[in-house]
Protein backbone atom coordinates (compact mmCIF):
# COMPACT_ATOMS: atom_id res chain seq x y z
CA UNK A 1 0.00 0.00 0.00
CA UNK A 2 1.53 3.66 -0.82
CA UNK A 3 1.58 6.19 1.89
CA UNK A 4 1.30 9.81 1.65
CA UNK A 5 4.24 11.75 2.54
CA UNK A 6 4.12 15.56 2.05
CA UNK A 7 1.29 15.30 -0.02
CA UNK A 8 2.90 13.11 -2.72
CA UNK A 9 2.19 9.28 -3.32
CA UNK A 10 5.53 7.59 -1.51
CA UNK A 11 5.37 3.75 -3.05
CA UNK A 12 6.00 1.21 -0.81
CA UNK A 13 8.70 3.23 1.07
CA UNK A 14 9.03 2.28 4.49
CA UNK A 15 8.16 5.05 6.87
CA UNK A 16 10.83 7.33 7.89
CA UNK A 17 11.65 6.72 11.67
CA UNK A 18 12.78 10.08 13.23
CA UNK A 19 14.04 10.93 16.30
CA UNK A 20 13.34 14.60 17.71
CA UNK A 21 15.36 16.03 20.35
CA UNK A 22 13.87 18.32 23.06
CA UNK A 23 16.50 19.54 24.84
CA UNK A 24 15.97 22.66 26.50
CA UNK A 25 13.78 23.34 29.97
CA UNK A 26 11.15 25.64 29.87
CA UNK A 27 13.09 28.45 31.82
CA UNK A 28 15.25 28.93 28.97
CA UNK A 29 11.61 31.32 27.94
CA UNK A 30 11.40 31.76 24.02
CA UNK A 31 14.11 28.89 23.49
CA UNK A 32 11.61 26.35 24.90
CA UNK A 33 8.57 27.64 23.47
CA UNK A 34 9.63 27.96 19.98
CA UNK A 35 11.30 23.88 19.98
CA UNK A 36 7.76 22.97 22.09
CA UNK A 37 5.83 24.43 18.50
CA UNK A 38 8.49 22.67 16.24
CA UNK A 39 7.64 19.64 18.22
CA UNK A 40 3.77 19.44 18.15
CA UNK A 41 3.83 20.44 14.72
CA UNK A 42 6.17 17.76 13.68
CA UNK A 43 4.35 14.97 15.46
CA UNK A 44 1.21 15.77 13.89
CA UNK A 45 2.90 16.03 10.53
CA UNK A 46 4.85 12.37 10.89
CA UNK A 47 1.25 10.76 11.88
CA UNK A 48 -0.76 12.39 8.91
CA UNK A 49 2.28 11.33 6.05
CA UNK A 50 2.59 8.12 7.88
CA UNK A 51 5.92 8.63 9.08
CA UNK A 52 6.98 8.18 12.80
CA UNK A 53 8.38 10.80 15.33
CA UNK A 54 10.21 9.92 18.58
CA UNK A 55 10.43 12.57 20.87
CA UNK A 56 13.47 12.66 23.20
CA UNK A 57 14.49 15.14 25.75
CA UNK A 58 16.36 15.38 28.89
CA UNK A 59 14.42 16.83 31.32
CA UNK A 60 11.66 15.13 32.90
CA UNK A 61 9.60 18.63 33.35
CA UNK A 62 9.19 18.80 29.46
CA UNK A 63 8.73 14.73 29.03
CA UNK A 64 5.39 15.76 31.66
CA UNK A 65 4.66 19.03 29.34
CA UNK A 66 4.65 16.92 25.94
CA UNK A 67 2.15 14.51 28.30
CA UNK A 68 -0.22 16.97 27.93
CA UNK A 69 -0.14 17.63 24.54
CA UNK A 70 -0.92 13.88 24.18
CA UNK A 71 3.05 12.96 23.33
CA UNK A 72 5.01 10.34 25.10
CA UNK A 73 8.60 11.39 25.44
CA UNK A 74 11.52 9.01 25.96
CA UNK A 75 14.42 10.21 28.53
CA UNK A 76 17.47 10.47 26.85
CA UNK A 77 20.32 12.08 29.27
CA UNK A 78 23.87 12.09 27.86
CA UNK A 79 26.15 9.97 30.47
CA UNK A 80 29.77 10.20 31.27
CA UNK A 81 30.68 8.19 28.48
CA UNK A 82 28.87 10.49 25.97
CA UNK A 83 30.75 13.74 27.76
CA UNK A 84 33.96 12.23 27.37
CA UNK A 85 33.61 11.74 23.33
CA UNK A 86 31.97 15.47 23.23
CA UNK A 87 35.53 16.37 24.73
CA UNK A 88 37.48 14.25 22.43
CA UNK A 89 35.32 15.06 19.35
CA UNK A 90 36.84 18.89 20.29
CA UNK A 91 40.36 17.48 19.52
CA UNK A 92 40.66 16.69 15.50
CA UNK A 93 42.87 13.66 15.46
CA UNK A 94 39.67 12.09 17.97
CA UNK A 95 37.89 11.91 14.13
CA UNK A 96 40.61 9.47 12.56
CA UNK A 97 40.41 7.37 15.59
CA UNK A 98 36.87 6.62 15.52
CA UNK A 99 37.04 5.91 12.07
CA UNK A 100 39.55 3.82 12.52
CA UNK A 101 37.84 2.10 15.29
CA UNK A 102 34.27 2.80 13.94
CA UNK A 103 33.66 3.92 17.67
CA UNK A 104 29.70 4.73 18.67
CA UNK A 105 28.93 6.77 21.42
CA UNK A 106 26.34 5.71 24.07
CA UNK A 107 23.82 8.30 22.81
CA UNK A 108 24.05 7.57 19.61
CA UNK A 109 23.67 3.39 20.42
CA UNK A 110 20.79 4.61 22.25
CA UNK A 111 18.88 5.92 18.71
CA UNK A 112 20.43 3.46 17.25
CA UNK A 113 18.73 0.48 19.27
CA UNK A 114 15.36 2.89 18.65
CA UNK A 115 15.60 2.40 14.77
CA UNK A 116 15.83 5.62 14.46
CA UNK A 117 16.97 7.11 10.82
CA UNK A 118 17.88 10.40 11.15
CA UNK A 119 18.01 12.61 14.04
CA UNK A 120 16.08 15.95 14.17
CA UNK A 121 17.60 18.76 16.50
CA UNK A 122 14.70 21.46 17.39
CA UNK A 123 17.52 23.79 18.62
CA UNK A 124 21.09 24.24 18.25
CA UNK A 125 22.96 21.22 19.83
CA UNK A 126 26.35 19.99 20.55
CA UNK A 127 25.35 16.63 20.88
CA UNK A 128 25.02 16.19 17.15
CA UNK A 129 29.00 15.95 17.68
CA UNK A 130 28.30 12.77 18.89
CA UNK A 131 26.67 11.12 15.69
CA UNK A 132 28.76 9.40 13.66
CA UNK A 133 26.25 7.22 11.86
CA UNK A 134 23.37 8.56 11.92
CA UNK A 135 22.55 11.72 9.77
CA UNK A 136 20.60 14.56 11.17
CA UNK A 137 18.93 17.74 10.83
CA UNK A 138 20.06 20.91 12.84
CA UNK A 139 19.12 24.24 13.78
CA UNK A 140 20.42 27.44 14.34
CA UNK A 141 18.98 30.27 15.87
CA UNK A 142 21.12 32.92 14.92
CA UNK A 143 24.73 33.97 14.62
CA UNK A 144 25.47 36.74 17.21
CA UNK A 145 28.57 35.07 18.94
CA UNK A 146 30.11 36.43 15.74
CA UNK A 147 27.20 39.45 15.43
CA UNK A 148 28.43 40.87 19.08
CA UNK A 149 31.41 39.15 20.23
CA UNK A 150 32.01 41.78 22.63
CA UNK A 151 29.29 40.12 25.22
CA UNK A 152 30.72 37.32 27.94
CA UNK A 153 27.79 34.78 27.57
CA UNK A 154 29.14 34.18 23.62
CA UNK A 155 32.52 34.95 24.29
CA UNK A 156 33.95 33.92 27.77
CA UNK A 157 35.11 30.54 28.80
CA UNK A 158 35.99 29.00 25.27
CA UNK A 159 32.39 29.65 24.60
CA UNK A 160 32.81 31.80 21.26
CA UNK A 161 35.05 28.56 20.49
CA UNK A 162 32.99 26.04 21.18
CA UNK A 163 30.20 28.06 19.35
CA UNK A 164 32.45 27.84 16.13
CA UNK A 165 32.59 24.16 16.24
CA UNK A 166 29.00 23.76 16.42
CA UNK A 167 27.95 26.34 14.00
CA UNK A 168 30.58 25.21 11.25
CA UNK A 169 29.41 21.45 11.83
CA UNK A 170 25.83 21.80 11.94
CA UNK A 171 26.35 24.13 8.47
CA UNK A 172 28.34 21.66 6.63
CA UNK A 173 27.44 18.37 7.71
CA UNK A 174 23.54 18.60 8.48
CA UNK A 175 21.59 16.95 5.68
CA UNK A 176 19.54 20.11 6.33
CA UNK A 177 19.38 22.82 8.45
CA UNK A 178 16.76 24.91 9.79
CA UNK A 179 16.57 28.83 10.52
CA UNK A 180 14.05 31.63 11.39
CA UNK A 181 14.88 34.11 8.57
CA UNK A 182 16.36 34.39 5.24
CA UNK A 183 19.15 36.79 6.27
CA UNK A 184 20.40 33.91 8.55
CA UNK A 185 20.77 31.64 5.68
CA UNK A 186 22.88 34.36 4.19
CA UNK A 187 24.73 34.96 6.88
CA UNK A 188 25.57 31.00 7.53
CA UNK A 189 26.43 30.57 3.85
CA UNK A 190 29.09 33.37 4.04
CA UNK A 191 30.62 32.56 7.19
CA UNK A 192 30.79 28.95 7.15
CA UNK A 193 30.07 27.87 3.15
CA UNK A 194 27.28 26.48 3.82
CA UNK A 195 24.83 25.06 0.95
CA UNK A 196 21.77 27.00 0.51
CA UNK A 197 19.83 24.21 -1.28
CA UNK A 198 20.13 22.22 2.11
CA UNK A 199 18.87 24.93 4.38
CA UNK A 200 15.15 26.22 5.05
CA UNK A 201 13.31 29.28 6.95
CA UNK A 202 10.74 28.18 9.23
CA UNK A 203 9.82 31.77 11.21
CA UNK A 204 9.38 31.40 14.86
CA UNK A 205 5.96 31.65 16.11
CA UNK A 206 4.17 32.50 19.14
CA UNK A 207 4.34 30.30 21.87
CA UNK A 208 1.26 27.73 21.97
CA UNK A 209 0.24 29.61 25.58
CA UNK A 210 0.05 33.00 23.76
CA UNK A 211 -1.68 31.88 20.61
CA UNK A 212 -4.57 29.67 22.61
CA UNK A 213 -5.63 33.00 24.53
CA UNK A 214 -5.08 35.65 22.36
CA UNK A 215 -7.88 37.34 23.16
CA UNK A 216 -8.42 38.66 26.83
CA UNK A 217 -10.22 36.32 29.86
CA UNK A 218 -11.75 35.62 33.25
CA UNK A 219 -8.14 35.49 34.56
CA UNK A 220 -6.55 38.31 32.96
CA UNK A 221 -7.12 40.24 36.68
CA UNK A 222 -6.20 37.32 38.70
CA UNK A 223 -2.77 37.27 37.17
CA UNK A 224 -2.09 41.23 37.30
CA UNK A 225 -3.59 40.60 41.23
CA UNK A 226 -1.11 37.99 41.63
CA UNK A 227 1.94 40.30 40.91
CA UNK A 228 0.33 43.81 41.96
CA UNK A 229 0.13 45.46 38.45
CA UNK A 230 -2.07 47.52 37.00
CA UNK A 231 -2.53 47.90 33.41
CA UNK A 232 -0.67 50.09 31.31
CA UNK A 233 2.84 49.67 32.05
CA UNK A 234 5.51 48.67 29.51
CA UNK A 235 6.62 45.32 29.50
CA UNK A 236 9.93 43.41 28.68
CA UNK A 237 10.03 39.31 29.10
CA UNK A 238 13.69 38.01 28.56
CA UNK A 239 16.02 36.45 30.62
CA UNK A 240 18.80 38.83 32.53
CA UNK A 241 21.73 37.76 29.87
CA UNK A 242 23.79 40.96 29.86
CA UNK A 243 23.10 40.96 25.80
CA UNK A 244 19.39 41.59 26.49
CA UNK A 245 19.84 45.07 26.85
CA UNK A 246 17.94 46.13 29.90
CA UNK A 247 20.34 49.00 30.73
CA UNK A 248 18.87 51.21 27.97
CA UNK A 249 15.28 50.68 29.36
CA UNK A 250 16.10 51.79 32.45
CA UNK A 251 17.56 54.31 31.58
CA UNK A 252 14.88 55.80 28.96
CA UNK A 253 12.90 55.72 32.21
CA UNK A 254 15.39 57.67 33.65
CA UNK A 255 15.15 60.55 30.78
CA UNK A 256 11.38 60.07 30.42
CA UNK A 257 11.22 60.88 34.67
CA UNK A 258 13.30 64.20 34.17
CA UNK A 259 10.82 64.90 31.36
CA UNK A 260 8.33 64.69 33.98
CA UNK A 261 6.84 61.54 32.21
CA UNK A 262 6.57 58.68 34.76
CA UNK A 263 6.59 55.14 33.54
CA UNK A 264 5.81 51.78 34.87
CA UNK A 265 8.64 48.73 33.69
CA UNK A 266 7.57 45.26 34.51
CA UNK A 267 10.32 42.93 33.92
CA UNK A 268 10.06 39.16 33.71
CA UNK A 269 12.62 36.12 32.91
CA UNK A 270 15.51 33.82 34.87
CA UNK A 271 18.71 35.11 36.22
CA UNK A 272 21.44 34.35 34.00
CA UNK A 273 23.98 36.44 35.52
CA UNK A 274 22.70 39.73 35.00
CA UNK A 275 20.56 40.60 37.48
CA UNK A 276 22.35 41.61 40.15
CA UNK A 277 23.46 44.87 37.77
CA UNK A 278 20.05 45.40 36.92
CA UNK A 279 19.33 45.98 40.35
CA UNK A 280 22.18 48.04 40.91
CA UNK A 281 21.09 49.92 38.13
CA UNK A 282 17.64 50.40 39.30
CA UNK A 283 19.03 51.80 42.74
CA UNK A 284 20.83 54.12 40.73
CA UNK A 285 18.71 55.52 38.96
CA UNK A 286 16.31 55.59 41.84
CA UNK A 287 13.67 53.47 40.00
CA UNK A 288 12.48 51.26 42.71
CA UNK A 289 9.12 52.55 42.48
CA UNK A 290 8.76 52.63 38.88
CA UNK A 291 10.25 49.05 38.08
CA UNK A 292 8.98 45.33 38.76
CA UNK A 293 10.85 42.24 38.31
CA UNK A 294 8.61 39.17 38.71
CA UNK A 295 11.18 36.63 37.91
CA UNK A 296 10.25 33.68 35.94
CA UNK A 297 6.48 33.45 35.01
CA UNK A 298 4.72 30.24 33.55
CA UNK A 299 4.05 30.27 30.21
CA UNK A 300 0.03 30.03 30.98
CA UNK A 301 0.81 33.95 32.28
CA UNK A 302 2.69 35.34 29.59
CA UNK A 303 -0.50 36.07 27.98
CA UNK A 304 -2.24 38.51 30.53
CA UNK A 305 0.47 40.29 31.02
CA UNK A 306 1.12 40.90 27.63
CA UNK A 307 -2.64 42.19 27.33
CA UNK A 308 -1.94 44.19 30.74
CA UNK A 309 1.00 46.48 28.86
CA UNK A 310 0.69 49.63 27.09
CA UNK A 311 3.82 47.89 24.89
CA UNK A 312 6.34 45.10 24.66
CA UNK A 313 9.18 47.47 24.79
CA UNK A 314 12.42 44.53 23.15
CA UNK A 315 15.81 46.47 23.01
CA UNK A 316 17.51 43.07 22.92
CA UNK A 317 21.37 43.15 20.92
CA UNK A 318 20.65 39.79 19.54
CA UNK A 319 18.61 38.83 16.52
CA UNK A 320 17.38 38.87 13.66
CA UNK A 321 14.27 37.48 15.10
CA UNK A 322 12.64 37.40 18.21
CA UNK A 323 9.76 35.45 19.63
CA UNK A 324 8.40 38.57 21.95
CA UNK A 325 7.11 40.60 18.97
CA UNK A 326 4.71 37.88 17.60
CA UNK A 327 3.00 37.23 20.80
CA UNK A 328 2.84 40.98 21.64
CA UNK A 329 0.80 41.14 17.82
CA UNK A 330 -1.14 38.33 19.06
CA UNK A 331 -2.85 39.50 21.67
CA UNK A 332 -2.82 42.85 20.00
CA UNK A 333 -0.13 44.72 21.82
CA UNK A 334 2.09 47.92 20.52
CA UNK A 335 5.45 46.83 19.50
CA UNK A 336 8.65 48.42 20.20
CA UNK A 337 11.69 47.32 18.54
CA UNK A 338 15.34 48.27 17.52
CA UNK A 339 15.61 49.20 14.33
CA UNK A 340 18.59 46.60 13.55
CA UNK A 341 15.46 44.12 13.52
CA UNK A 342 13.05 45.68 10.69
CA UNK A 343 13.44 43.01 8.42
CA UNK A 344 11.02 40.93 11.14
CA UNK A 345 9.27 43.99 12.32
CA UNK A 346 8.38 45.51 9.23
CA UNK A 347 5.81 48.31 9.63
CA UNK A 348 4.11 46.69 12.67
CA UNK A 349 6.98 48.26 15.30
CA UNK A 350 7.94 51.54 16.23
CA UNK A 351 11.59 51.60 15.37
CA UNK A 352 14.34 52.82 18.11
CA UNK A 353 18.24 52.63 17.72
CA UNK A 354 19.19 50.17 20.58
CA UNK A 355 22.89 52.35 21.51
CA UNK A 356 20.62 55.31 22.33
CA UNK A 357 18.14 55.63 25.73
CA UNK A 358 17.22 58.88 23.91
CA UNK A 359 15.88 57.06 20.57
CA UNK A 360 14.03 54.52 23.02
CA UNK A 361 12.42 57.26 25.08
CA UNK A 362 11.80 58.97 22.01
CA UNK A 363 9.69 55.77 20.57
CA UNK A 364 7.77 55.00 24.04
CA UNK A 365 6.17 58.68 24.01
CA UNK A 366 5.70 58.30 20.11
CA UNK A 367 3.36 55.31 21.14
CA UNK A 368 0.82 57.42 23.30
CA UNK A 369 -1.97 58.61 20.51
CA UNK A 370 -4.85 56.36 19.83
CA UNK A 371 -4.45 56.60 16.31
CA UNK A 372 -0.48 55.31 16.55
CA UNK A 373 -1.79 52.27 19.12
CA UNK A 374 -4.45 51.09 16.51
CA UNK A 375 -2.24 51.83 13.17
CA UNK A 376 0.25 49.43 14.96
CA UNK A 377 -2.22 46.78 16.13
CA UNK A 378 -3.92 46.11 12.42
CA UNK A 379 -0.04 46.45 11.26
CA UNK A 380 0.83 43.20 13.45
CA UNK A 381 -2.45 41.48 12.37
CA UNK A 382 -1.21 41.76 9.12
CA UNK A 383 2.61 40.59 9.91
CA UNK A 384 1.02 37.69 11.64
CA UNK A 385 -0.60 36.56 8.49
CA UNK A 386 2.29 37.25 6.40
CA UNK A 387 4.53 34.73 8.93
CA UNK A 388 1.82 32.10 8.79
CA UNK A 389 2.32 31.67 5.33
CA UNK A 390 5.92 31.90 5.29
CA UNK A 391 5.70 29.17 8.02
CA UNK A 392 3.38 26.73 5.95
CA UNK A 393 5.94 27.61 3.24
CA UNK A 394 9.02 26.47 5.30
CA UNK A 395 7.20 23.24 6.80
CA UNK A 396 6.30 22.47 3.30
CA UNK A 397 9.90 22.30 2.09
CA UNK A 398 10.72 20.09 5.77
CA UNK A 399 8.34 17.72 4.03
CA UNK A 400 10.06 17.69 0.61
CA UNK A 401 13.36 17.41 1.75
CA UNK A 402 12.31 14.50 4.34
CA UNK A 403 10.88 13.24 1.66
CA UNK A 404 14.12 12.68 -0.20
CA UNK A 405 15.99 11.28 2.73
CA UNK A 406 13.27 8.93 2.95
CA UNK A 407 14.15 7.85 -0.74
CA UNK A 408 17.96 7.49 0.03
CA UNK A 409 17.88 5.42 3.38
CA UNK A 410 18.21 1.81 3.35
CA UNK A 411 14.49 0.75 2.93
CA UNK A 412 15.26 -2.64 5.32
CA UNK A 413 16.78 -2.18 9.12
Amino acid sequence: MGRLFGGQKAGDLRPLRVGVIFEQPAEVGGGFQQPLNDVLWFSEWAKKSGNEAIIFTPHRSTQQTLKGFGIEAVLLKPGIGDYFVLFLKHCGPFDLVQAALQFLSPYEKVLIRREIDVVYFTNPSKWHLLLYKLPFIGTIFDGCHRDAPEFQEVREFGNFERREILFRSLATKAVLVVTNAPELIDTLCRRYAMEPDRAICIPLSASISVARSASADENDGAVLKKYGLEPGYLFYPAQFWPHKNHAILLEALALLREQGVGKRLVLCGSDRGARKNIDMLIAHHDLSRQVSILGFVDSSELAALYRGATALVMPSYFGPTNLPPLEAWTVGTPVIYPEAFKAQAGDAAILFDYDSPRSLADAIIALEPAEVREKLRRAGEARLRYFAGEIESGRRRFAAHLERLRRRLPQLR
